[in-house]
């Protein structure tokens, strides 16, 4: 390989590395910048404005603890002290998002529109720009997009790192 075709390498320290800037992805910065973890660097290979199953948006939230309803149990498959304690924690996840913007549609008593058992309506096709804003604003946050992780660095069973490459650049 010519010295012209040298790949250009930048090493990164960061206290807590997540692969994969969806909606998950997103959420978890957030969670720990509120934590104060320490430094949180996304790695996306594409860009976390519209990456990932939400990137579209979506028009209605299907895990939501709807008002006078209690989660399933799936037929058996999950147990049941396991699902609620989840559903709960989406409830949460849902107030969090409205106060970012989400528009969570509203019947005439201010309650949310239910849409079944464990569902509520929302205008979710800012889902994802809006949970980008947030990150972006959030501390000790930091995002490296269209960065695409190939290989974890592991030593003793541990990982310590990961490799990737830019897409847009050498």
């Amino acid at each position: 390989m010519s010295m012209k075709n040298r790949l250009n390498t930048k090493e990164i320290t960061t206290d807590v590395l997540i692969i994969g800037g969806g909606t998950a992805g997103c959420y978890a910065a957030l969670v720990l910048s509120e934590q104060k973890a320490g430094r949180v660097l996304i790695a996306e290979k594409a860009n976390i404005r519209r990456s990932g199953c939400l990137a579209a948006g979506v028009n209605a939230i299907n895990a939501y603890i709807v008002k006078g309803r209690k989660p399933q149990d799936a037929a058996g498959i999950v147990r049941q002290d396991l699902l609620l304690t989840a559903a709960e924690n989406f409830n949460e996840v849902t107030a969090k998002m409205e106060k970012l913007g989400l528009v969570i549609l509203k019947d005439e008593n201010g309650d949310y529109v239910a849409r079944g058992n464990r569902n509520i309506k929302i205008n979710g096709e800012n889902f994802k720009p809006l949970l980008a804003d947030a990150v972006h604003k959030a501390e000790n946050v930091d995002v490296l997009n269209y960065v695409n992780i190939t290989d974890l660095l592991v030593k003793d069973g541990q990982v310590y790192g990961a490799v990737g490459f830019s897409i847009m650049e050498e």
